[in-house]
């Protein structure tokens, strides 16, 4: 349903006011509840303070009730519901939000690193329409026999390998992805149509059916990934392992998912390599990927090659004859993970000398430095790499970051905080500050070229109207009263693409709050009534 087909029937009246009571019930008080309802997804949100609340089995059947009648086909819905002592209630319901807090005004944002689908086919992976590679396919077939052979005689019986594909069926496939498979693929699945049965064929990956590659591929937006999009993510994008090899995106139109392990984590063809890598390249991502993807193999032949290897070194596990499976050690997984460092109760240690213990500075792409006293960030210069800071509960920051060139966020919450070696700093593009006892000046963030989002919703700002200001500013997040002094003043930041609102705030007062910064109406529809 849709916002204007949107109406408070008798029904749903009744199920609010059965809701309401049963929430007055449990909480024994007045207070407001949030519910969010979105295709298949319900979440809730109670007050604050309500972990003492007895919310039984009648409020969930009652909840469960309302969501089943308000529950939208196309849109998501924001459902506030407000219960006063005496039983009065309200239910006050919106289509035009997609968050009691948040509103996106321009749904094509990008930060860096974070590309729109519409991405250049490289010249390499044109389809050229041409057959396998004849000697790639020979040698594709010497080591798929090979591994059959080796398989049939560890345990006792040939791997469940279906047929090959034909050149045409591959053929088709490409011409939906709209790119051309590497030869080491194309000769594989010559060679068997996937690897259902799990048998370790590509190590601790097994190939997809080719038209779950083309439905992986075609389904949404074209590619891979795509992680931390949103314009409220945590979203900045880290240096892959290795470094150079893949590009630094957060999703790539030609990475092109063709394997998994069964265990949420996939492989996936690497058709626009990073300046250091190969075009055809075999990188990894998913569950147990703590990052950005992780280089498997420099190609499907290489994997197959490596398997092989370590059948004939006998370097492999049959832990249970009776599976499929058949573990050759060829170590294609990875977590990722290594461009993190985190220090917990910093205390008074010498950051300088903390610095100088990291031994391989391009790993520390992301900070986090807890419970420390005084800081200086000049101490980070070593960290040339460091693209993501997170100081949190901090006594005192001198925020020298001159040299630390790539660093894109800094999250600093301390009890006071000097920016002004912030000043022109050429890639930060994302700030939070919380924490400061005293109000801050952040007029030195007009000295932020690239300053893209802003986080003031935790200190309190010497001339609250600097913000409204910044030149570049697309995403702004602040309290409930800091917008309110903005919009008494009518200082609405021009070329805002997202907000948030934080703090407890009425439906109806963040509908009012995004109307004003979207200049165009919210539709809301409320129902009164009294717990019988």
């Amino acid at each position: 349903m849709t916002a204007e087909e949107f109406d408070l029937t008798t029904e749903l009246h009744a199920a609010a006011r059965r809701l309401a009571q049963a929430f007055l019930a449990g909480a024994g008080e007045a207070a407001t509840t949030w519910l969010r309802i979105t295709p298949g997804v319900t979440e809730t949100t109670y007050p604050v303070g309500s972990a003492h609340f007895r919310l039984g089995t009648d409020f969930h059947q009652a909840q469960s009730e309302l969501v089943d009648l308000l529950r939208s086909e196309a849109s998501p819905l924001v459902v506030e519901l407000a219960v006063g002592d005496s039983g009065s209630f309200d239910l006050t319901c919106t289509a035009d939000l997609d968050s009691a807090t948040r509103v996106v005004l321009d749904h094509g944002l990008r930060f860096p690193g974070h590309p729109l689908p519409g991405m250049a086919l490289p010249p390499a992976a044109r389809n050229s329409g041409a057959p396998t590679d004849p000697e790639v396919l020979a040698e594709i077939s010497l080591l798929f026999n090979e591994f059959v052979q080796r398989y049939a005689e560890i345990k006792g019986r040939p791997p469940e390998l279906r047929p090959g594909c034909t050149e045409a069926e591959i053929a088709a496939a490409e011409d939906e992805i709209g790119a051309r498979l590497p030869e080491g693929l194309r000769a594989l699945y010559r060679m068997t149509r996937d690897d259902a049965a799990e048998t370790g064929l590509l190590g601790g990956f097994s190939p997809y059916p080719l038209d779950v590659v083309v439905e992986w591929f075609t389904t949404g937006a074209p590619g891979s990934l795509g992680w931390n999009d949103g314009p409220f993510d945590d979203a900045v994008v880290f240096e892959p392992d290795p470094p150079g090899a893949i590009k630094r995106v957060s999703r790539n139109d030609w990475w092109i998912t063709f394997g998994t392990d069964f265990a949420m984590n996939n492989i996936a063809i690497d058709l626009d390599p990073g300046e250091q890598g190969s075009s055809g390249q075999v990188i990894t991502y998913g569950r147990d990927i703590m990052g950005p993807p992780v280089l498997v193999a420099e190609s499907v032949t290489a994997m197959l090659t490596e398997v092989v290897e370590s059948l004939r070194e006998e370097d492999f596990e049959d832990e249970d004859p009776e599976s499929d499976y058949l573990d050759s050690f060829t170590g294609f997984g990875g977590s990722g993970g290594g461009h993190e460092q985190v220090y917990h109760d910093f205390g008074d240690r010498d950051l300088a000398e903390v610095v100088s213990r990291i031994d391989d500075g391009w790993t520390a792409q992301c900070l986090y430095l807890n419970d420390a006293e005084q800081l200086d960030l000049a101490a980070l210069a070593p960290l040339p790499d460091l693209r993501e800071l997170s100081i949190n509960r901090a006594s005192a920051v001198h925020a020298r970051i001159g040299d630390l060139p790539a660093l894109e966020r800094a999250a600093i919450e301390a009890g006071r905080i000097d920016l002004t070696g912030l000043a022109g700093h050429p890639l930060l593009w994302d700030l939070k500050l919380a924490g400061t006892t005293d109000p801050i000046d952040i007029d030195v963030l007009r000295a932020l070229p690239s300053l893209t989002r802003l986080d003031l919703s935790a200190v309190e700002v010497v001339d609250p109207l600097v913000r409204a200001d910044l030149p570049g500013l697309r995403v702004l997040i602040l309290n409930a009263w800091q917008w309110d002094r903005l919009r008494a003043t009518d200082r609405r930041p021009a070329k805002l693409a997202a907000a948030e609102r934080v703090g407890t705030s009425s439906l109806r007062e963040t509908a009012a709050w995004c109307e004003w910064l979207a200049q165009r109406p919210f539709r809301l529809d409320t129902w009164s009534g009294a717990v019988e």
